[in-house]
């Protein structure tokens, strides 16, 4: 149980922020009813009208003094996914699945998921519902991080997040339980199916939901904000807690090359380098990510890359497949 309540820390700033590098849109997992009224379907029956998927090779790099020292290419994968639904309501599914493989990580054993459906129907505001599952990675430093390493547990501990927005309310539930060491990324939809029996057991958090015009989840409003031309600033809530978000653009010269010459971009397009800032209204420190997009309109700019330092020693990079 120590372990357990240790993990209840991981809901802060630093594990939204995990959740978007490691574990912010794979093909769906089982998608199982939480069984609490009014929350939208993860399975919708209709065929998707748009469909995009993305996977990622992800890479470490550990940093001393915020330089490079080592980097380590093909310790996990991830991928991505956003899927439009014409049910009326204008469903958009978004997912961020990351995880390392044990095999070539030194053993380290991590995982991190985070699913989102946004209903855009008008006539009785945006709703959105999100379910988040990511593994408990208390170290602070490079030494802990170290002691990690082959590790001989038996067990790992898991924090588990379902919730609404909707104009007016906001529900919560959260969730901590374990899992034997041996399942790892791979075994993605084992992990959920037991959030999902842990995340019935707990009960929901409601509070005031926020304006109509900011009732967004993390990857809803980072998505719309990568639609738009100029990026701007957006607001979106995350464990009932409001969030500013900011993104600035600029063409990356580079990762055009790049990307051009593993044939994931069209000739002419060009690679659009977003610098994003997440920061809790009520203060804290700031989380700064980088993603880089395709240019050029494209239909739905799912990320090429996704860059975030985890840790003050750590940088994760996920770059897409070829």
């Amino acid at each position: 149980m120590g372990r357990v309540d240790q993990a209840s820390k991981v809901l802060s700033r630093r594990a939204f922020a995990r959740s978007l590098a490691c574990a912010a849109l794979a093909r769906a997992c089982a998608a199982a009813e939480s069984g609490r009224p009014g929350r939208l379907a993860w399975n919708v029956e209709t065929a998707p009208k748009l469909s995009f998927e993305r996977g990622y090779r992800a890479d470490a790099q550990v940093l001393l003094f915020g330089l490079p020292v080592l980097r380590r290419e093909g310790v996990g994968g991830g991928s991505a996914l956003w899927r439009e639904y014409d049910t009326g309501g204008a469903d958009r599914l978004l997912e961020f699945n990351g995880f390392s493989t044990p095999a070539r990580a030194a053993g380290l054993n991590r995982l991190g998921f985070i699913r989102e459906m946004a209903s855009m129907a008008e006539s009785e505001g945006p709703e959105c519902s999100y379910f988040g599952l990511m593994t408990a990675s208390p170290e602070e430093s490079a030494e802990e991080a170290r002691k990690s390493l082959h590790s001989g547990a038996k067990e790992q501990v898991y924090t588990a997040i379902e919730g609404r927005i909707a104009p007016g309310e906001t529900t919560t539930a959260i969730a901590h339980f374990t899992a034997p060491a041996a399942l790892s990324g791979e075994n993605r939809g084992e992990l959920v199916d037991r959030a999902r029996r842990a995340l019935e057991s707990v009960p929901e958090v409601r509070t005031a939901g926020p304006a109509h015009e900011t009732s967004h989840s993390f990857l809803q409003e980072l998505a719309r904000l990568l639609m738009q031309p100029d990026g701007g600033d957006g607001r979106c809530v995350y464990s009932g807690r409001p969030y500013r978000i900011r993104l600035t653009r600029s063409v990356d010269p580079k990762a055009t090359a790049y990307f051009r010459e593993h044939r994931l971009i069209a000739g002419p397009a060009e690679v659009v380098r977003i610098a994003g800032r997440l920061r809790r209204e009520a203060g804290g420190k700031e989380t700064e990510f980088r993603l880089w997009i395709p240019g050029g309109g494209a239909e739905r700019p799912l990320p090429l890359r996704i860059e975030y330092q985890a840790k003050s020693y750590l940088r994760l990079v996920f770059e897409a497949a070829s």
